[in-house]
């Protein structure tokens, strides 16, 4: 997931106010309240 798609999906999570869960080649994300479950180190 490149840093721009994370960035865009932390703003979305936030304004939308719902969960994103994306899958990338080793992890799996989960936006939440403007916040990712990697902790931003992908």
């Amino acid at each position: 997931m490149c840093k721009d798609c994370h960035s865009a999906a932390k703003l979305i999570s936030k304004v939308a106010g719902r969960e994103i869960v994306v899958r990338d080649k080793t992890r799996f994300h989960h936006f939440r309240d403007g916040l990712c479950s990697c902790a931003d180190y992908w």
